[in-house]
């Protein structure tokens, strides 16, 4: 009996802090949507590697978005985040070309929208945008990943770079969360998820895109389960 007392113990001393995450990776492979739409082609091949959600036209702005309305849904995006401790989204990104409607190299933003039409503002449903990095063929002609990680998805206040939207403040006319709505109440009741060039509060005349993204990812931690360990020593000195 002591022996398989200091099994146990022995066993016990090498657990340790393990975070509990879930990730899922839209990598649209044979051209698969993955419940995503927008003004991209869903191809089986040039992607990074495998399909490519491929945006080639002449567009405002590009968008790739999962949760519109009659529009598929990747319930992997489309949640409640007020759960989880952190979130995290990514893409991989490739500009082939990015040019005006003349054909002269321009640069363009791109991030992520997430947005509640549960709550709806003067200006349309609440909704909150971070940009992440530019799209042109200097910033990005080969795969490259943009990534922002929200620490506290309970958060009342807009973090460091995250834009509000869905009304306008009346003095300065920059687009805010519609009254009473926070953050944290955006993310508890996301209906749409979006990878956009569309920056609130900016308008945009047509460009010439033809821009790849891929491996679209949703990262959502639950915190961590924590054990006691026990030392050698401390097994030892128990069974003296």
């Amino acid at each position: 009996m002591k022996r398989m007392f200091m099994m146990i113990a022995v066993a016990t001393c090498c657990l340790a802090t393990v975070a509990l995450a879930e990730t899922t990776v839209v990598g649209f492979d044979d051209g698969d949507d993955g419940g995503f739409s927008g003004n991209a082609f869903f191809e089986a091949s040039g992607g990074n590697p495998g399909g490519t959600a491929h945006h080639l036209a002449l567009i405002f702005f590009n968008v790739l978005r999962t949760g519109g309305v009659g529009e598929p849904v990747n319930e992997s995006f489309v949640r409640d985040y007020s759960s989880y401790s952190s979130v995290t989204f990514s893409f991989d990104i490739k500009t082939n070309s990015l040019t005006d409607f003349i054909g002269n190299p321009i640069v363009r933003s791109i991030g992520v929208s997430l947005m509640d039409r549960d709550n709806e503002g003067p200006s349309g449903p609440a909704g909150v945008f971070f940009e992440l990095g530019l799209v042109s063929e200097a910033a990005n002609p080969d795969w490259m990943t943009y990534s922002i990680t929200i620490d506290d998805p309970m958060a009342t206040e807009l973090p460091a770079g995250w834009i509000g939207f869905g009304d306008e403040d009346p003095n300065t006319f920059e687009p805010v969360l519609p009254e009473g709505v926070t953050f944290a109440d955006v993310l508890a009741g996301v209906d749409q998820f979006e990878i956009t060039g569309a920056v609130p509060g900016f308008f945009y005349t047509d460009a010439n895109f033809d821009v790849l993204i891929d491996n679209v990812t949703v990262t959502v931690e639950e915190g961590s389960v924590r054990t006691e360990t026990t030392s050698w020593s401390s097994v030892k000195a128990e069974f003296k």
